[in-house]
This record gives C-alpha cells, sequence and structure tokens, in this order.
C-alpha cells in the first residue's frame, strides 16, 4: 500500500517498484496506490480512481478489505511509506495480519502536527519498521519504535543496466558539454539537495581551479511530492545569474532513462551537496549507487543516510555539513587526479555489485519480513550485512 508508485518519478517509487519486481519472483503480491494517469496494463495492480489525498486513503481501505477478504494467502499488510501507517495498521487489525511499513527519513520528520500525530506516532504499533539506513533506523527509534523492530535495508540498484555501450562522445553532444569536465547532479530538486547553495559556493572555485568543469543538472521540481513545493529551480536560475556561471551549468531537466545512463557514463563525477535540515532529511541517496554502477566516484555531503551509500575515501569523497571549501578541492582533486578518480569509480562498482544489487536486496526484505515481532534483530542491527 503506497502513495508513492510509477508513473510517479523518484527514489521511493523506484525503491518500491523494483521492490515489487523482486518480490513477485517467489511470491503474491498486490499494490494499492494513488491514482495517476497509466495507459499500460498492470497485474494486481490497483489505482484509487481519483487523484487526492483523501480519495486514495478511503479507496485504499476499500480495496484492502476486499483483498483480505478474498486472499487468505496474504501475510504481510506493506506500507511504502510512513505516511500510510494508519490505513495498514486499520486492516492489519482488522483482518489479523502483520503490518510493516518502510522509512524513508523525510516520511518521520515532515514539520506538521497533524501529520506527527495521525502517521508517525502510530509506527511504534507495527509489527516491523523497515528503515533505508542507519540514520533512519535511528530516527524511528527516536519516535518510539523498540530498536528490535527495527531493520535497516539499503535501496538497491541493477548494475547491470549500467554496464551497455558506452557513448560518452554521442551524449556530450546530444547535451551541450562538448569538451566538458562534467560534475553530474541527478534528482528531484528539493531543497535539500543543495544545488543552490552549491552554484554559489562551490562551483565558482571549482570553475576557477578546471576551467573546463561543467555542472549538469537533472531533474525539475518536485511537482509529484505532496510536501515540497517550493519553486526550487527558479532559486537555481537565480544563482547561476548571481555566479556568472550560466556557460558552467545545464539545466537539463528530467530526461528518459536511457539519456541518464549515458549521462552516468559520460560524466566525469556525481555530486550530491545536501544540506542538513531538521525537518528535511536526505534518507540515502540512491543515485550515489547509481552513480557507483556505472563506475563514477560521487562527492557528497556526509549528511543523514548518505554515509550509508558512500565508502569514504574508497567510493567517493564525503565533506562536513556546510563544508563547501571541502566539496570544490574533493571534485578539483578528482577532475584532475585520472588514475584517482578511475581507481575510485572500479571500486565503487565492485562495491555496489557486492553489496546493493537488487536480487540481494530483495532476499534481505525476504528475511525481515519472515521475522516475527519477538524474533526482531539486534538493537538497528541491519539484516543486510
Amino acid at each position: 500500500m503506497t502513495w508513492n508508485f510509477p508513473p510517479r518519478r523518484g527514489g521511493i517509487e523506484d525503491l518500491i517498484r523494483n521492490l515489487c519486481e523482486g518480490l513477485k519472483k517467489r511470491h503474491h503480491v498486490w499494490v494499492i496506490t494513488a491514482h495517476a494517469p497509466s495507459t499500460v496494463s498492470e497485474d494486481r495492480v490497483f489505482r484509487a480512481p481519483w487523484p487526492g489525498l483523501m480519495p486514495f486513503a478511503f479507496y485504499a481501505l476499500w480495496r484492502g478489505a476486499r483483498l483480505l477478504r478474498q486472499k487468505s494467502e496474504i501475510d504481510v499488510i506493506y506500507g511504502g511509506s510512513v505516511m500510510v501507517t494508519p490505513l495498514v495498521l486499520i486492516l492489519a487489525r482488522l483482518f489479523g495480519r502483520r503490518a510493516m511499513v518502510q522509512a524513508h527519513g523525510l516520511d518521520l520528520v515532515y514539520r506538521s502536527t497533524l501529520y506527527q500525530s495521525l502517521c508517525v506516532r502510530w509506527i511504534q504499533f507495527c509489527d516491523r519498521i523497515i528503515a533505508n539506513s542507519q540514520y533512519t533506523a535511528f530516527l524511528a527509534i527516536h519516535k518510539g519504535v523498540r530498536p528490535d523492530l527495527v531493520s535497516v535495508i539499503p535501496p538497491g540498484v541493477h548494475p547491470e543496466r549500467f554496464a551497455g555501450p558506452v557513448r560518452v562522445e554521442a551524449t556530450k553532444k546530444q547535451f551541450g558539454l562538448e569538451g566538458r569536465r562534467v560534475i553530474l547532479f541527478v534528482g528531484r530538486l528539493a531543497k535539500r539537495k543543495g544545488v543552490k547553495e552549491f552554484i554559489q559556493k562551490s562551483l565558482p572555485k571549482i570553475v576557477e581551479g578546471v576551467p573546463a568543469a561543467c555542472l549538469a543538472v537533472v531533474g525539475g521540481n518536485p511537482s509529484d511530492s505532496l510536501t515540497e513545493r517550493e519553486d526550487v529551480l527558479r532559486d537555481i536560475n537565480g544563482a547561476i545569474s548571481e555566479t556568472g556561471l550560466t556557460d558552467h551549468v545545464r539545466l537539463l531537466g528530467r530526461v528518459a532513462d536511457s539519456e541518464l545512463i549515458g549521462l552516468y557514463q559520460a560524466c566525469d563525477v556525481v555530486v550530491l551537496p545536501a544540506l542538513d535540515i531538521a525537518d528535511d532529511v536526505e534518507g540515502f541517496g540512491i543515485v550515489l549507487l547509481e552513480a557507483a554502477a556505472a563506475g563514477k566516484p560521487v562527492v557528497a555531503t556526509g549528511v543523514g543516510g548518505i554515509p550509508d551509500a558512500v565508502e569514504d575515501g574508497r567510493s567517493g569523497i564525503l565533506a562536513g555539513p556546510g563544508n563547501y571549501g571541502g566539496l570544490s578541492r574533493s571534485i578539483i582533486d578528482l577532475l584532475t587526479d585520472e588514475e584517482k578518480r578511475l581507481a575510485m569509480g572500479v571500486y565503487a562498482r565492485r562495491r555496489v555489485q557486492q553489496k546493493f544489487a537488487w536480487d540481494r536486496v530483495v532476499s534481505a526484505y525476504e528475511t525481515a519480513l519472515d521475522i516475527g515481532a519477538s524474533a526482531g534483530d539486534a538493537l538497528v542491527k541491519s539484516s543486510f550485512p
């Protein structure tokens, strides 16, 4: 049961989609999700017929109750985010099933008294919480969840998607990046991603050290988000004008998956300059795994769940919150030291293949879903070694 599901785009949507696809290989899976225009036939996916949060909630309860009456083999009601916790618990208690919820980070700290009362406070009554990082796990415990009811399982990636033919020059030509040393950012342009501040405080130094440097920004304003409504793209355009770096930034908007893979392959380094904001956290950073799968090192701020995605000094470089000088120096170092950049990329790819491939991640979910509440895990012990 989830609000976040394709065709909506984003990290949570990708996680839920891949989790469902992986589980369907060995289990029966039904998905109840929000209204969205869709032109493809979706097996066992039920969408609310009307847009909006309340229509989704009423439809989820109605459809969920029908499924649970008809399908005695359903063992677990799984919430795709903390937001749907009340719906999951109502159905679980009415029909005697286990209630489990996925926590991403922001869905635990979103600043709304009503949301905290209606959604977050009830996670302590679930049979298990799956956190996407150690940071998110500690947030859940802070909200009242018993430590032994929390499993930490990171998102996964399909490494093989990034191993296809490399067409660096064609991609650079397509996006106006010929002759450039490319720094790539990928993600929704939420404030917490820190793109505006990076352009203002780090990019001028980088361009000074590497005149051919160019920041390619993939993503748009989070129009599908329930919590983020700011026009961050307007602020980013303002920062570009303010710094006079028009020739060193490419705002590419949303791109097709095949084009995104080409950009990962064509770039030199991937950046995630996330801000340290108490009520708007970066729970993990799936793009960092995608960069690794493409054999690219990353430079990121070590906030939220990002340290779970990056092995500092080996698969990438982490800087402290607000350390824009550190971000600049690290990127300049990687852009000018080819041997170091390539070695980090090779290690990053091997690490993601060994630890974060979706087959392995789905197996970890299967283990967590099968563990009864009385068994539990050790204190925030990851079921994903």
